[in-house]
Order: C-alpha cells, then sequence, then structure tokens
C-alpha cells in the first residue's frame, strides 16, 4: 500500500536527537543511511486519528524524502505489539509543503 506524508504519524525526537525523524536524518547525513532500503515501511493504523504510526522505517522516510519522494510503500502491522505509543501532536514531525516554499519545489 502507497500512502503520502499526511497519512502518517512520524515522532520528531526526543532532546538528545537519539530517536525518531531526527536521529534518522542525523543519521543518514553522517553517513549511516538505511541498511534495508527495499523493505517496505511498517505501519500502525492508529482508528482515533484515521492516520497510520510508522513503527519501523524512520531511515527509509527520510532517504526517500531527501530523494524527492511523497508517497512511501508501506506494509500495515496487524500482529504486533497491542498498543503503541502515539507521540503528541506536538511532538510529529510535519512537512507542510503548502506553507515551505523550497521543499515544495523540490520535493514535487
Amino acid at each position: 500500500m502507497k500512502l503520502t506524508l499526511d497519512e502518517l504519524i512520524l515522532y520528531k525526537g526526543d532532546a538528545y536527537e537519539r530517536y525518531g525523524i531526527t536521529a534518522a536524518y542525523l543519521n543518514h547525513t553522517e553517513g549511516r543511511p538505511t541498511q534495508s532500503s527495499k523493505d517496505a515501511i511498517w505501519v500502525r493504523w492508529i482508528k482515533e486519528e484515521k492516520k497510520y504510526l510508522v513503527v519501523d522505517g524512520y531511515h527509509r522516510v527520510i532517504k526517500g524524502l531527501l530523494e524527492g519522494q511523497t508517497r512511501f510503500r508501506c506494509k500495515i502491522d496487524w500482529f504486533g505489539k497491542k498498543e503503541f505509543w502515539v507521540p503528541p501532536k506536538d511532538q510529529r514531525f510535519n512537512l507542510d509543503l503548502k506553507e515551505n516554499n523550497y521543499l515544495r519545489k523540490k520535493l514535487i
């Protein structure tokens, strides 16, 4: 299944830059890119928000964004942990292309 960035919930990361999209970006720019670029991104449906939580694949999302992708091949994790931590809205990565002309030109 292909999902757009707007359909995904991505954690920005912690203050120590160890987790989330921030850590994945830093890893990528420091020469530690994804080791599984051909794999799908694992997501979990969050019914209350009608969005998919990324549970595995942050490095693949970063690689895709830097290559201009706006849609990502995803696989739903139906059988993983029953409950996942969903980051509060203020701790989520949000790439609003409508407000960012530079990135809009680069990615679209």
